[in-house]
């Protein structure tokens, strides 16, 4: 690797950004080609740590290198080296590269350019931050950093009220999430000592120490709580929508909610040493039904969403409830590398195809100037189609694209874990499992549904949309990105079963095990499962329908719900987001603005600015009285009776010159006399 590389690859980007405002100020575009050169630099750094990975020259932790803050092991910054540490930076920092050209073309006419790069470059540095950090405290740090730049970004356009709403929604629930996080660490120090990844996954006595005292199921849950915030799962998911429909389109590829699967992954092997504490089990099979139930609801709201980028947020959020759902699932079973496999792996493959996605739906943006689906609709340009054609057949889970592996892997690793507990006698595991897997499966065949509807609706044929209309000329800058983004995610789509192999060796230093030393491995363990048919048949009734209305175009939807009640209610009860949106304002938003009136004017008004009246009053009394008895009736008597003294003595002095000459030649002789008088007196002045 490159010297220094694993502090190199955070800290040039933060430095980045710290430099931002002042290079700006000499001319306006150095604050874009900075912006590519610290992240291009990030990534170098990066990607030079990779082969030492692989070929097994760094295959564990480097504890050593850290540098404390102060003389407390609570408070140090370090750097943890591992495979899934140098696997997610290279993936944050490729993306993140990509989509720095592909912006600097995109905000170029932006009159807050400075602003935006300095919380890009500071979103990418605290990103990596998260994944490289040895310690949890450091990692939060990075944590809090992007969910600033995110709700920074959220409100960029801060002068438009319904966004500067968006950012304050943004923040709210992020630092939900975040407080419960923040109390799961200082639970985890209180009992361990440490914060240090390394010692944490070396002795698992702190977790005894919590089951004693009965906080390790809410330690670990409220862990989870930190990560369903940032990685947009049920029911903290509302905020993801909103922030990506109302930030710079171009940042939404940056994918930031990748970040909950992640610290999940991390801490993963930690929490599954102590699987036999009492309440570990209830916790994975929490994490697992919260990934499964958010992969369904998520996928059924962007089934009737319109605005492109909210069908895209609502795509990330329920594939990262797939990737949850494995991970829980791999906690839950002996042995946990098939589960934990399958979602690292759809969460590196996705996080291209996410990138893809929302970097075509800006491309898209950028040209027609609209967000909706029926105004895109008949848009032309092969590369944006192309790139909606890889991205949105992959999520489908079209056999033999990324999307059918990942998914088919992950509701396999489902009934591994159904038969496992079978096997034990344990019910109500397997029945879970069995839950688990077909809510799976559903999940899939609305993925199906809602990602042939958006490629339907966009490039859709026909006197409407955006045929006709004036389309602005899209940049070189903007071409080539997305080209090159295209390009590497393609290869990692269509060549994720050949890839499998390979990334379980990558990651084996972590696992310590190889599950799938071959593509044979892979296929036996896949294909004969039940799991891959049922895909098949779930991806068929999910994208025949899609397929038909929306681009065979044999059927109008809005005359199919219009003719039917039932289908009414239900498209409404989607178009409301499960009324989990509407929920938050009713139970949480609202009441909190009413008491907040009423505190305003019983309290404020009522209490503070009474009391406040009342104090002025009575200065203004006591002043009265002072100025009446003191200013009145002292200091100007005074003054009044220095005067008159003064001009009474001035009066009687005055009678004394008469302006008679004699007289004053009498007084100046009176004078004389005397003066001689006393020299003779006194003897004179001189001695």
């Amino acid at each position: 690797m490159l010297p220094y590389a694993p502090w190199l690859c955070w800290l040039i980007p933060i430095f980045g950004a710290v430099v931002t405002p002042l290079v700006s100020v000499i001319r306006r575009k150095f604050s874009s080609y900075l912006a590519v050169l610290s992240i291009g630099m990030s990534a170098l750094f990066s990607f030079s740590m990779i082969p030492d990975i692989y070929f097994g020259t760094v295959g564990t932790a480097q504890p050593d290198l850290t540098i404390p803050w102060i003389s407390n092991s609570l408070i140090q910054v370090g750097v943890y080296i591992d495979p899934l540490s140098v696997l997610m930076a290279s993936v944050i920092t490729c993306i993140g590269f990509l989509v720095t050209v592909f912006s600097v073309a995109y905000m170029q006419d932006e009159p807050s350019l400075a602003r935006f790069w300095f919380l890009i470059q500071l979103f990418i540095g605290g990103y990596i931050v998260i994944v490289m950090a040895n310690n949890l405290l450091f990692m939060f740090i990075g944590w809090e950093i992007v969910g600033i730049c995110c709700t920074g970004l959220a409100a960029f356009w801060y002068k438009d009220p319904s966004k500067a709403h968006m950012g304050l929604k943004t923040f709210i629930l992020l630092r939900v999430a975040d407080v419960l996080l923040l109390a799961s660490i200082l639970l985890i120090y209180t009992y361990s000592g440490t914060l240090n990844i390394g010692e944490l996954a070396g002795s698992n006595n702190w977790m005894g120490e919590l089951s004693r005292s009965g906080l390790l199921f809410i330690t670990v849950l409220m862990f989870f709580g930190g990560a369903v915030g940032k990685a947009a799962q049920f029911p903290l998911q509302e905020w993801l929508p909103d922030a990506l429909a109302a930030s710079p389109s171009c940042f939404n590829a940056l994918t930031e909610c990748l970040a909950g699967p992640f610290i999940m992954a991390r801490v993963l092997p930690i929490f599954h040493g102590g699987i036999e504490y009492s309440g570990m089990v209830n916790f994975f099979l929490v994490m697992a039904f919260v990934g499964a139930l958010t992969a369904v609801i998520s996928a059924l709201i962007a089934t009737v969403q319109t605005n492109v980028f909210k069908v895209l947020s609502y795509s990330i959020s329920s594939v990262i409830g797939y990737m949850i759902a494995a991970l829980g699932l791999a906690g839950l079973m002996t042995d946990i590398s098939g589960g934990y496999l399958a979602g690292t792996f759809l969460l590196t493959i996705d996080a291209f195809i996410s990138a893809l996605l929302f970097l075509t739906a800006a491309y898209i943006f950028y040209t027609v100037g609209s967000d909706n689906l029926h105004y895109m609709s008949g848009f032309k340009s092969r590369i944006a189609h192309r790139s909606m054609e890889v991205g949105a057949l992959a999520i489908a889970g079209i056999p033999l694209l990324s999307g059918f592996w990942c998914t088919n892997w992950i509701q396999t690793v489902a009934l591994d874990f159904a038969r496992e507990a079978g096997v034990k006698g344990q019910s109500t595991l397997m029945i879970s499992g069995y839950v688990i897997f077909a809510l799976l499966i559903i999940g899939a065949g609305i993925t199906a549904f809602y990602g042939l509807r958006m490629m339907g609706l966009i490039f859709r044929k026909g006197n409407h949309g955006s045929e006709g209309r004036v389309l602005k000329k899209v940049p070189f800058l903007m071409r080539i990105s997305l080209a090159a983004t295209l390009g590497v995610t393609a290869f990692l789509d269509f060549l994720a079963l050949l890839l499998i192999p390979s990334f379980n060796k990558f990651l084996q230093p972590l696992l310590h095990t190889l599950t799938f030393p071959t593509i044979v491995d892979v296929l036996v363990y896949i294909v004969p499962s039940i799991s891959t048919v049922l895909t098949c048949v779930a991806v068929a009734v999910g994208g025949y329908p899609a397929y038909q209305l929306y681009i065979a175009r044999r059927v109008d939807p809005a005359k199919l719900i219009k003719e039917h009640p039932f289908l009414k209610k239900i498209h409404t009860f989607f178009w409301n987001r499960f009324y989990i949106n509407a929920l938050y304002y009713k139970i949480f938003a609202y009441p909190a603005i009413t008491l907040s009136k009423g505190l305003y004017k019983r309290l404020e008004f009522g209490g503070i600015d009474t009391f406040n009246y009342a104090v002025a009053g009575f200065f203004k009394r006591i002043s009265k009285a002072a100025y009446k008895k003191l200013e009145l009736g002292g200091i100007d008597a005074l003054n009044y009776l220095i005067a008159n003294v003064t001009t009474s003595f001035c009066r009687r002095f005055r009678k004394t010159h008469s302006g008679i000459l004699s007289y004053n030649m009498l007084a100046v002789s009176v004078g004389i006399v005397l003066l001689i008088a006393l020299i003779f007196i006194f003897g004179g002045f001189i001695p």
